[in-house]
């Protein structure tokens, strides 16, 4: 996630787009808190894990908009909700999806918490980062997301770190995870661990 200024909205984490031209897509392209179905995908999702394991607080590292945060809160969970980039800071406060928020890099601070979650964010973060990260992260559990697929916009996207499922878990098991299982929400790609 190497962060640069950029004068026309923010950051850039190793994209050609900035934090606001990233926030402008994903609003014309449905990823907002007003799209019902894209919201119900974060409900299913949280139903899903509350029953397969026990916690009470949730983490989301890399919120963007926030459903996933906005989901666990109307569930009855405690939210601590962390993101780099402003403009999602502000959308997610404007929708009161967490307890707390987080202006921050993760990366670069101590996280703790019973179910910790990262969907869609660690391909944007080299290895050389996350290590360290993982290997200092207090949780119970660990919900991860990362696509495997490669995109012609992986260089506006910022998508530096594309890694298969076996390798991921390798990463993950490296850094002092167990693998719990495979699961499908909020993509196909999902994985659960335990710490």
């Amino acid at each position: 996630m190497s962060k640069s200024q950029n004068a026309e909205g923010g950051n850039s984490f190793n994209g050609n787009w900035n934090d606001k031209t990233c926030f402008e897509w994903e609003m014309r392209n449905g990823i907002h808190l007003d799209n019902a179905n894209f919201l119900n995908m974060y409900k299913e999702t949280t139903k899903y894990i509350a029953e397969l394991i026990p916690f009470e607080t949730f983490t989301d590292l890399g919120g963007g908009v926030g459903a996933y945060s906005k989901a666990m809160r109307e569930f009855g969970k405690t939210v601590y909700y962390y993101d780099a980039n402003i403009h999602h800071h502000k959308y997610a406060h404007q929708y009161d999806v967490a307890t707390r928020y987080f202006y921050s890099d993760f990366t670069r601070i101590q996280i703790e918490g019973d179910l910790v979650a990262c969907i869609e964010v660690m391909e944007h973060i080299e290895d050389e980062r996350l290590e360290p990260f993982l290997k200092r992260l207090k949780c119970n559990y660990f919900h991860f997301s990362s696509t495997p697929h490669t995109n012609p916009m992986d260089a506006d996207w910022g998508h530096i770190n594309i890694k298969q499922e076996h390798e991921w878990i390798e990463l993950f098991e490296k850094c002092g995870f167990i693998f719990v299982q495979k699961l499908d929400r909020p993509t196909n790609w999902s994985l659960l661990f335990s710490k």
